[in-house]
C-alpha cells in the first residue's frame, strides 16, 4: 500500500504557475560576449554539448518561484506562499522511494570577494593557465589545478600562491604524453592529501602523494576494447565508466546512441555492468568552418541525452528530458526517484536564432571568412532536427558536501546560471547561482571553485566562500 508522507503540510500538490517578479540579474540581459575561439567545429561540439537546455521555475525564500528566463516570459509580482503548503512529498512505489520537491530553504550565495584567484594574462608561468580541466580544494587546504600547460598538475595554497607542480609532457615513465590533457583529463582528491588523475587517451590512472610525487599508475583492464570509455567518477572504492554503444534511429536525420555503465575496481579490473540509458541525440550536418564546409556528426541542439554520475555508493542517472533523476544502487537496481516542479521551454525560432548568434560570436574569423560564410553556417544550423522543447538541465556535479548539484538551463543573454542541491535522501535542500560562463569545478561546505574566462580568453580558477542567504520578511 502506498504510504504518503507530507512535509510542512497541507496540500498534496500545488500549481506554481503564478508569475513572480524576476531578480535583478534576470532583468538585465547583457550583450553577447564577443570572445571567439579558433576552430568552429570544435566550438560546435563543446557549445551544443555544454549548453543548458531548459527553463525551470526556481524557488526563492521571499518570492515563491522566480523565473530565470525573464526575457522570454511576461511576469508579474508575487506574494509569499502560504506557510501551510507542502514543500515535499514522499511515497513508496513497488519498493522504490519517490521524493517530489517543490521549494528548498534559503539559497546559498557566493562571497562578495574571492578567497583566492589563480590565473594571469602575463607573468610567471606558474600562474598562466590554459584549458583548465579540473580543480579541487584538498583536505589540507591546498588548491589543486589541472590544466594543459606544463606542469599539468599544480598545487597552490589557500590564498592562491604557487607551491609546486608535477606532470611534465614527454615520453618518460612519469611524464604525460603530448595531448594527454586535450580530452577528458580529470583529477580526483583522495585521502591524506593524495590526488588521482585520469587520461582518456590511454585509459590510465595515476596517483600522486601530498609532495607531488607519482606513487602509482595502472590502466583500466579491458578499457582498450571499450568504445569511447569515459570516466564518470569514483564509485564504491573503484570507478564508474560510461561506454557509448550502438544507435537507434529516431528519424531520417537523427539517431541516439546508448550509454552503458560499467563498474571497475580500485585495481582497474572490470567488475560488472550496471545497465544502460539513452545517450546523445545525434544528426549529420554540413558544418561551415574557417577551413571550409565539413560533414560531421554532431549532437542535436536542445535535445535530451543521457547523464550519469556516481553519488557515494549510488549512481544518479537521467536523460534530461524531464525533471526526474533515478538513483541506482551498487548492483544497478533502482532505489530512489527524485522529482521536482519544472517548466518546459519551447524551442522557438527566436531561441534557435539566439543560440546561433551566441555560437557565431565564438568563432575566430580570418581574412578569408566573410558574411557569406556566416550566412551559410546559419542556414545549416536552421536545418537541424530540433525538438519541440529543450532539455531541462545540463550537468550533474557531486560535491564534497555530499549533495548532488544539478545545473539548470539559462537562455542566451542572462547573467547567471542556477544549480539545485539535492541531499542523498532525495530532498531538494538548497539552490545557488553562479555567473554565466563560470564552470563549477568543486563545491563543499562553505566554498566553491569555478573556472572563468575573461573577454581576452584568459582563464582563472577562483575560490569563493559560500553561505546561506538569510532574507528578512
Amino acid at each position: 500500500m502506498t504510504n504518503v508522507t507530507k512535509i510542512h503540510a497541507a496540500a498534496a500538490s500545488r500549481d506554481f504557475g503564478h508569475a513572480c517578479r524576476p531578480p535583478l540579474h534576470a532583468q538585465a540581459l547583457p550583450r553577447l560576449r564577443e570572445r571567439r575561439v579558433p576552430d568552429l567545429l570544435f566550438s560546435i561540439s563543446r557549445f551544443w554539448i555544454g549548453q543548458l537546455r531548459s527553463v525551470i521555475a526556481l524557488p526563492s525564500a521571499r518570492c515563491g518561484w522566480r523565473v530565470l528566463a525573464a526575457s522570454l516570459i511576461a511576469v508579474a509580482g508575487c506574494a509569499d506562499p502560504p506557510a501551510t503548503e507542502a514543500t515535499e512529498q514522499r511515497y513508496d512505489s513497488a519498493g522504490v522511494a519517490v521524493v517530489v520537491s517543490h521549494e528548498p530553504p534559503a539559497p546559498r550565495v557566493l562571497s562578495a570577494e574571492p578567497r583566492a584567484s589563480i590565473g594571469v594574462v602575463s607573468g610567471d608561468d606558474e600562474y598562466m593557465l590554459y584549458t583548465v580541466t579540473g580543480a579541487r580544494l584538498l583536505g589540507n587546504g591546498r588548491i589543486l589545478v589541472a590544466n594543459c600547460l606544463p606542469p599539468l598538475l599544480r598545487w597552490y595554497d589557500t590564498s592562491g600562491v604557487y607551491l609546486m607542480g608535477a606532470g611534465n609532457v614527454g615520453e618518460g615513465p612519469n611524464e604525460f604524453p603530448e595531448g594527454a590533457c586535450a580530452r577528458d583529463f580529470q583529477v580526483f582528491a583522495l585521502s591524506d592529501g593524495r590526488v588521482e588523475t585520469w587520461e582518456h587517451s590511454h585509459r590510465r590512472l595515476r596517483v600522486y602523494d601530498a609532495s607531488g610525487a607519482q606513487v602509482d599508475a595502472h590502466v583500466l583492464a579491458g578499457g582498450s576494447e571499450m568504445r569511447g570509455p569515459q570516466l564518470l567518477g569514483k564509485f564504491d572504492r573503484g570507478y564508474l565508466i560510461g561506454e557509448y554503444l550502438g544507435s537507434v534511429f529516431s528519424g531520417p536525420l537523427s539517431w541516439r546512441d546508448t550509454l552503458v555503465l560499467h563498474s571497475f575496481g580500485e585495481d582497474g579490473e572490470h567488475e560488472r555492468s550496471l545497465g544502460r540509458i539513452a545517450g546523445f541525440s545525434l544528426t549529420q550536418a554540413e558544418v561551415y568552418t574557417r577551413f571550409g564546409p565539413v560533414t560531421s556528426t554532431v549532437p542535436v541542439p536542445f535535445a535530451p541525452h543521457g547523464l550519469a554520475v556516481p553519488w557515494g555508493s549510488a549512481v544518479a542517472v537521467s536523460d534530461r528530458s524531464n525533471s526526474e533523476i533515478r538513483v541506482l544502487d551498487q548492483a544497478g537496481q533502482l532505489k530512489t526517484i527524485i522529482r521536482w516542479t519544472a517548466r518546459r521551454l519551447p524551442v522557438t525560432d527566436a531561441l534557435i536564432e539566439a543560440n546561433i548568434d551566441e555560437l557565431l560570436t565564438r568563432e575566430t574569423h580570418d581574412e578569408q571568412t566573410n558574411a557569406l560564410d556566416d550566412e551559410r553556417f546559419r542556414r545549416s544550423l536552421r536545418t537541424y532536427p530540433y525538438p519541440d522543447s529543450a532539455r531541462l538541465y545540463s550537468a550533474f556535479h557531486v560535491g564534497n558536501d555530499g549533495l548532488l548539484w544539478v545545473q539548470l538551463f539559462s537562455p542566451p543573454g542572462t547573467s547567471s546560471v542556477t544549480w539545485l542541491g539535492f541531499a542523498p535522501s532525495g530532498s531538494l535542500t538548497t539552490v545557488m547561482d553562479l555567473p554565466r560562463g563560470a564552470r563549477l569545478l568543486d563545491i563543499g561546505e562553505g566554498y566553491t571553485l569555478v573556472r572563468v574566462r575573461d573577454e581576452l580568453g584568459v582563464e582563472s580558477v577562483i575560490l569563493y566562500g559560500v553561505r546561506a542567504r538569510r532574507e528578512s520578511r
